[in-house]
Order: C-alpha cells, then sequence, then structure tokens
C-alpha cells in the first residue's frame, strides 16, 4: 500500500474480515442467492435472516450473511477548504483527521474491488476524480486530497462540492461527506434535499477543537477561516466563556437534528484514534435504515 493508505491503516487495522460488521454489512454485503457466512445478531437485524439451526448448536443468535455480485459506486464528497487547516481535538490537523477517514473508506471498498470516486474542493470549486478500483487509485486520491488541502486552499464551502455532485451524478450512488462542521442553512438544506432523493448519504464531520478554552485560558488566537483574532477565554470572563459554550452546543444539537431530519447517518470525529468505532456506529445506522 502506499503512504497514505498505510497511515489511515494504523487507525481503521490490518484485518477487513468483520470489522465493520453492521456498517461492512450495509456497504459490500446485500441480499442474493449465494450465502456468506454467519455472524452474530445485532438488534435492527432482519429475523428472516437467523441461522436457527447454527444458532441453536453455537448457543448465540447468528445471521446468514450473503453476498451481491454487484460492486457498489461509493463517492466521497470532502472539504478540502481553509477550514482543514484548524486544530482537531486529538491535536491533529483536521486535513489529516480527513485524510485517514477517506482512507479508512477507501479500505473497506478493497476487499470486494468496489468502485470509488472523489469529489473535493473549496469555495473556488470542485476537482472530480473518477470512480476506480484498487489500492493505487485510492492512494492517488488520497495523494491529491492531501495536496490541495495542504497547499493554499481558499475558504472551505461544502455546499460547493454537494451541489456539484447533485448536479453532475445522475445515477444513485453511495455519497460518504467529510467536511468542517457546516451550518444548516437553507442552501445546504436546499442541495441535500436533492441529494437525499436520488442517492444514500453518509456524513463524518471533523470537529474543532474549542475556540474558547477554560475561563482562565489566557491564550488568544485566530479563526483560520478568515484570519480574524480570537480573545483567549481569560480576556473574555466567565460569562462569556459559558454562554459561547452554550451557542456551540445548540449549533451542534442543530447540526445533528438536520441530519437526523434528512435521514442522513452521521458521526463527529475528534481525532484518528477515533476513526474505526466513529465508522462502526454510523455504518451500523446504515445498515438498519436499508
Amino acid at each position: 500500500m502506499g503512504v497514505h493508505l498505510d497511515h489511515a491503516r494504523t487507525f481503521f487495522g490490518r484485518d477487513g474480515n468483520g470489522l465493520l460488521e453492521g456498517g461492512r454489512y450495509a456497504l459490500v454485503h446485500t441480499r442474493s442467492l449465494e450465502f456468506d457466512d454467519l455472524r452474530p445478531y445485532v438488534p435492527g437485524d432482519d429475523v428472516r435472516d437467523i441461522d436457527w439451526k447454527a444458532s441453536a448448536r453455537s448457543g448465540q443468535v447468528l445471521i446468514k450473511r450473503f453476498v451481491t455480485e454487484k460492486h457498489h459506486k461509493i463517492m466521497v464528497v470532502a472539504d478540502a477548504g481553509r477550514n482543514m487547516s484548524a486544530t482537531a481535538p486529538s491535536g491533529e490537523l483536521k486535513r489529516d483527521v480527513a485524510a485517514n477517514v477517506i482512507g479508512a473508506m477507501g479500505l473497506i471498498t478493497l476487499r470486494r474491488s468496489d468502485e470509488i470516486g472523489m469529489v473535493f474542493g473549496d469555495a473556488r470549486g470542485s476537482v472530480d476524480v473518477r470512480l476506480r478500483r484498487g489500492e493505487t487509485h485510492v492512494e492517488h486520491m488520497l495523494h491529491r486530497f492531501a495536496d490541495h488541502a495542504g497547499t493554499r486552499p481558499s475558504s472551505s464551502r461544502i455546499v460547493t462540492q454537494l451541489d456539484w455532485v447533485a448536479r453532475h451524478q445522475r445515477r444513485p450512488l453511495l455519497l460518504f461527506v467529510v467536511s468542517d462542521e457546516p451550518d444548516p442553512d437553507d442552501r445546504l438544506a436546499e442541495v441535500v434535499s436533492r441529494l437525499t432523493a436520488r442517492h444514500d448519504v453518509m456524513w463524518a464531520t471533523v470537529a474543532d477543537v474549542p475556540l474558547i478554552g477554560s475561563s482562565d485560558d489566557e491564550d488568544d488566537g485566530f479563526d483560520v477561516s478568515d484570519g480574524s483574532f480570537v480573545f483567549g477565554a481569560g480576556a473574555l470572563g466567565p460569562r462569556v466563556v459559558d454562554a459561547f459554550r452554550q451557542a456551540e452546543a445548540q449549533r451542534r444539537e442543530r447540526l445533528s437534528d438536520f441530519m437526523v431530519d434528512y435521514g442522513i447517518p452521521h458521526a463527529v470525529i475528534g481525532g484518528s484514534n477515533a476513526i474505526r468505532h466513529q465508522l462502526t456506529a454510523m455504518t451500523q445506522v446504515y445498515a438498519r435504515a436499508g
């Protein structure tokens, strides 16, 4: 594997078999006549797939898993703008966390040679990496994303990339969005409404490190999106800090409610070490929805 895929694999794991049982089943397994193997029952699974004889022998409820002869088509839609140069709660740059998230999704596709592509960019426009298969293609995809995100990107505007996909991708796809935490405004609602009418969508947002720390934090900072100065918490005082934290919590709750309203499985990822857990949880929701 290449440098980017190898790095993603350190957080995602080497063993693809059973690593994302619920979600991986949704992404690369569907019901067909070809039996694959058995796995433990997960709440939300179709009870028609329970293998009662195998369950009786093993002492636990087991589900039949089937493979499809068709390959899946997955389109990553990624924010490569200036917001991804900020710091995640883990201390990593958000663009590095995003690259590892994208790489993890690429690793999921490799075992069954599923097709994967990517649309990434910033407020200026979008770059389209066409659907293809294989390690070399995924590594090339990650290299282009890292190069763009790390070389003087413009401001982030994920709605630009989403609109590009809505206008150009007519056949149904699984869209996997990786972005900063967007504001759920009318423009985002309009384009997401168009996308969810045609495609399946999952969404991973890379969290920001808290803009304001504890009330005794004297360090000032700046906003990477526009370079504006940000006072440290020590200069603002505890009342302002508390009001800011409440506003941030409400903003994140509005975004989560927005995703739920459109039926989008979603996760907030604060660092690369959380990727495996968060992807598992998110893809399990996707499996049950399907």
